[in-house]
């Protein structure tokens, strides 16, 4: 048992995350040290020297313990990074190649370039019919590959590799916002349940903002977290960028812009600018003038339809309001038009 092995405190119990990791790391050392046993120059020395610092690093990343009296319950693994440094290995390995080694890793890296790479103008400029890759390959198949094409190869390399790290980081971040949201929503879903009034959703029809404020916040948090939950964004990746930022971006300021559209969706409808929900009874509001949008329901069934709009305001909150608030100013100009108009005659 090595010495890295020791220092574990504990294990990886059915990671496959982990297992990875510790297969990939295997692999490169034992590549590392075939290419050593080879007569090498003194560039390609310097080569595994690098190659070396980037190993030592990851097991440095991967061997922290999972529990710590610094900040225990907390993980100190970075497996993000630790993949990162590991495809640096990899690159850099191109530079050790002899001739025929290359010539199948030449071919391998067009395949995962072609796999990977969407964007236009760099698929052009590697994998196009005068691609710096596909020159790479003709000359590696007429025998006459150079140093420069190694370098080459491994910058191709290097763009695929961080295309599949951005990848990696931003699945990562939509799965840890999906589940945080959830938890969350859950909670909601149990403090509504302890909490609520039997009559909260059906009374949503009568009253005013003032009554019905904290039901309809709930709703629109529970919009907003559901939202968080089915869909997946794109993370900007930026290299250095604190990573709460978007964290806190998607479960604390979403939702309280979904909250607050829900409630602003509640005023909007009371107010019968833009929309109003007409019961047979007339209990849930006036007859709306011809140019409303009007939604006919049942008197019993008004209150969840309230419902239904708060919920529905906090999951498409940032969609809603830019062209709500847009609709709004234009129907408060028409009725100033019409009131100045009127003032004139």
């Amino acid at each position: 048992m090595s010495e890295r092995t020791q220092r574990r405190l504990v294990p990886d119990w059915m990671s496959p995350s982990a297992e990875r990791l510790q297969s990939k790391i295997t692999s490169l050392e034992v590549s590392l040290n075939e290419f050593e046993a080879r007569q090498l120059t003194d560039e390609q020395k310097r080569v595994v020297g690098i190659c070396k610092v980037y190993l030592g690093r990851a097991h440095d990343l991967l061997d922290r313990p999972a529990f710590g009296p610094k900040f225990p319950f907390l993980s100190h693994k970075h497996p993000h990074l630790v993949w990162e440094l590991l495809h640096r290995v990899d690159e850099q390995l191109i530079l050790l190649m002899t001739p025929e080694e290359f010539a199948g890793k030449a071919v391998e890296i067009k395949t995962a370039f072609d796999l990977n790479i969407t964007e236009e103008k760099s698929r052009a400029d590697w994998i196009g019919p005068k691609g710096r890759l596909i020159g790479v390959i003709d000359r590696v198949n007429n025998g006459n590959a150079t140093p420069a094409d190694h370098a080459t190869a491994k910058d191709a390399l290097q763009q695929v590799n961080e295309q599949m790290d951005r990848s990696f980081w931003q699945l990562s971040a939509n799965t840890l916002t999906s589940l945080w949201s959830a938890m969350i929503l859950g909670l909601l879903l149990v403090l509504a349940w302890c909490l609520h009034d039997g009559n909260a959703l059906h009374g949503l029809a009568q009253g005013g903002l003032e009554a019905h404020s904290k039901t309809l916040l709930v709703l629109g948090l529970m919009g907003a977290y559901v939202s968080n939950v089915l869909t997946r964004e794109d993370f900007l990746y930026v290299r250095g960028g604190p990573f709460f930022r978007y964290f806190l971006l998607h479960l604390l300021a979403k939702p309280l812009m979904g909250a607050f559209a829900a409630l602003f969706v509640f005023v909007l409808e009371k107010s019968k600018l833009l929309f109003a929900i007409v019961t047979p009874d007339g209990s849930a509001g006036h007859a709306a003038a011809s140019q409303l949008i009007t939604i006919n329901v049942g008197t019993a069934d008004a209150g969840y339809v309230y419902a239904a709009l708060a919920v529905a305001s906090g999951f498409g909150a940032d969609k809603l309001l830019r062209s709500t608030f847009d609709n709004v100013l234009k129907r408060l100009e028409q009725r100033a038009e019409k009131t100045k108009d009127s003032a004139g005659n």
